[in-house]
């Protein structure tokens, strides 16, 4: 009986995926059409392959992720408001990510990958909030919110390098997160302890900072060498957040 349950809830979450890739396809299509409209054809179709490379990987994260839509151990039918704030969020960095073949925006456009990912920083902190409030907090959205935001903060400081804004080092900012990922799985796969990180606001606040600075850097508020040195203040202690938790997690550091 519970089999059965699950496998329904599990069709029908997967029909879910088909509407949200559907209208996810038809946004980028329309952002695509006005693109042709800004841009040469060939600099909007680079936007669009790229865009489309990031939107293909998310919802193949979301597709993978999908029987992990439990608050506890009953499989949920609905993504829920939250996750799909999530997939929103995840489709405004893709729409960033296609900025990074093209040349730096001017005149009107100039603010618009500084929008895109503030709006996107933005909602990372509302999805949270509306989860909890309409009890609808799975660890299928906790797992997509944290993929979705380490995105961000790779494909952000990647185009702030290209525009001049920030220098090449700061792109450890977006690498530090799949360093931890891939020190985490060598250990599981050599067969050494993996200890439990500990609870703290840390990491969500400093990852919330990275994400404001990312926004306001991409804009043209925001110039070097002012971007650089405020760039140290914010990297010091992100950085230091995940050498912590690496010490945590081999063991170095008690709980």
């Amino acid at each position: 009986m519970i089999d059965a349950y699950a496998g329904r809830a599990l069709r029908r979450l997967r029909l879910r995926w088909v509407v949200a890739a559907s209208v996810s396809v038809l946004v980028t299509a329309l952002a695509y059409d006005q693109f042709v409209d800004r841009f040469a054809t060939d600099l909007a179709r680079r936007w669009l392959a790229l865009s489309a490379v990031v939107l293909v990987y998310e919802f193949a994260l979301l597709w993978r992720f999908l029987p992990r839509n439990r608050a506890g151990e009953e499989l949920s039918p609905s993504l829920g408001p939250a996750t799909l704030l999530t997939v929103v969020r995840g489709v405004l960095v893709a729409f960033l990510a296609g900025f990074l073949l093209l040349p730096r925006p001017t005149e009107s456009l100039v603010w618009l990958p500084a929008a895109l990912y503030g709006l996107a920083a933005l909602l990372d902190y509302v999805d949270g909030t509306i989860a909890r409030l309409t009890d609808h907090v799975t660890t299928l959205g906790a797992r997509l919110d944290v993929e979705i935001d380490a995105l961000g903060i790779l494909i952000a400081p990647l185009l702030a390098v290209i525009y001049g804004q920030l220098p090449v080092w700061y792109l450890l900012a977006g690498a530090a997160r799949y360093i931890f990922v891939a020190g985490k799985w060598h250990r599981r796969r050599t067969g050494k302890a993996i200890n439990d990180l500990p609870a703290g606001p840390a990491s969500r606040i400093l990852a919330g900072v990275q994400m404001a600075f990312l926004a306001v850097v991409l804009s043209p508020l925001l110039t070097p060498p002012e971007a650089t040195s405020l760039g140290v203040a914010v990297l010091v202690p992100f950085l230091a957040n995940f050498l912590r938790d690496w010490w945590h997690l081999t063991g170095r550091l008690p709980r």
